[in-house]
């Protein structure tokens, strides 16, 4: 808004695009609960065909800048099932880059699309969660191979590789990324990482800190 109280059309347009990111994460989650409810339900008799046009349409929903993506509200922080091992197949299938880095608000750094550190430690108890890890793995692997000749050529990956390889690291195959960031290969656990607990953020997601911070796409 400018002096005169007048809204420049630029920043009508980003508005107006913020609403629309807003508006559609919206419905992809209501979407994606009321189908959750219907597998919980009935799961011998779920629609299938109705998860797979979802991930369709979600697939690239990455709510920049205005919150959460929609992958990150539908699979962080849950008790993964087959329902979720089945939605990100059809995610990947519809062309989500799990390794996408976007920006959930205004003046916030880029975080992953979805929280690949807490998908790790979930994959130690839950076997969806270790086959979810698996599919991204296999993902990984191809998209970050090509960076070996990036390390071959000059020693090292640029800026912007190493921001995304750092932060979707777990999701990366050890021996890929100790060929790549061998700084970032951690020493193999036995089991998920003890997480320090903040007094006010408690144990929520990544998604839902950014929820509860005044991000959310609800509302």
């Amino acid at each position: 808004m400018n002096e005169s109280g007048i809204v420049p059309p630029n920043d009508i347009w980003g508005l107006h695009m913020d609403l629309t990111s807003t508006d559609e994460v919206n419905r992809l989650i209501c979407d994606f609960t009321t189908l959750q409810e219907s597998w919980e339900a009935n799961p011998g008799n779920f629609d299938w065909p109705r998860l797979e046009a979802l991930a369709r349409d979600g697939a690239r929903a990455y709510n920049e800048g205005a919150g959460p993506s929609f992958h990150a509200l539908a699979l962080d922080g849950v008790e993964h099932s087959a329902f979720h091992e089945r939605f990100l197949g059809y995610l990947l299938q519809a062309g989500f880059d799990p390794f996408h880095l976007a920006r959930p608000g205004s003046g916030v750094a880029p975080v992953p699309v979805i929280d690949h550190a807490s998908l790790a430690d979930a994959a130690f108890a839950n076997p969806s969660s270790a086959r979810m890890r698996t599919m991204l793995m296999a993902i990984a692997r191809e998209r970050f191979a090509g960076m070996e000749e990036e390390v071959c050529a000059s020693g090292r990956i640029s800026a912007e590789s190493m921001l995304t390889v750092e932060a979707c690291a777990e999701s990366i195959p050890p021996d890929l990324l100790q060929r790549i960031a061998p700084e970032l290969v951690e020493p193999q656990r036995s089991g998920p990482r003890q997480r320090t607990v903040d007094p006010i953020e408690g144990y929520l997601s990544p998604a839902e800190i950014i929820v509860e911070g005044g991000h959310a796409p609800y509302g």
